[in-house]
């Protein structure tokens, strides 16, 4: 009988990427299940999203639904990276938000792949190009998973583009369109 030996995962998830993106509701266990499979072993579950202290300390529904959702990520074994949100004024004193992690998700996953065999990432944003192809130079396989709005040239860079629709139990089946004028099967239907 033949011994295979166990792959080690790095599971890199840009959340406020995917959610925006079709990802929305996406289901974390489902997620490092499907990462772990073919005799992989998750040594990094790492979700970078942003969070409004500002916001949170005047909405105390956005601070409780946020801080449930990071309790819920924990409980499924991710790292949750925080990056505060920061507001900015423009010179029409327009307000406006950011908060981009993308540069500590590229400097986690370079640091970490040293440890890894095999790295999914959860992003449709260009500015990882760079990153995949660093990681493969340093010997992991990189697969992307995204949604909608995924970088075409990201697709080509990695190792495989895996739509997350196509991932069974990925997101929440919306029973609601199972009967709908638009439900399973018919023209136009979005069930997922």
């Amino acid at each position: 009988m033949e011994h295979f030996k166990a792959r080690k995962v790095g599971v890199y998830v840009d959340v406020s990427n995917i959610a925006m993106n079709g990802g929305y509701g996406m289901q974390y266990d489902v997620l490092r299940e499907f990462a772990s499979r073919n005799n992989g072993i998750c040594m990094r579950l790492n979700a970078y999203l942003p969070y409004d202290e500002e916001k949170a300390k005047s909405d105390l529904d956005y601070k409780k639904k946020s801080n449930n959702f990071h309790s819920i990520l924990r409980d499924f074994g991710y790292k949750v990276i925080v990056k505060p949100v920061k507001w900015y004024v423009d010179d029409d004193e327009h307000r406006y938000a950011k908060a981009n992690s993308d540069l500590d998700m590229a400097v986690d996953a370079l640091l970490q792949s040293e440890k890894l065999d095999y790295v999914v990432m959860l992003t449709g944003d260009g500015d990882f190009i760079q990153v995949v192809r660093a990681l493969q130079n340093k010997g992991c396989r990189v697969d992307v998973i995204g949604f909608k709005n995924v970088s075409g040239t990201l697709k080509k860079e990695a190792d495989s583009f895996i739509s997350g629709y196509m991932i069974p139990d990925l997101l929440p089946f919306d029973e609601s369109q199972v009967n709908s004028e638009n439900g399973w099967g018919t023209i136009n239907s979005r069930v997922r």
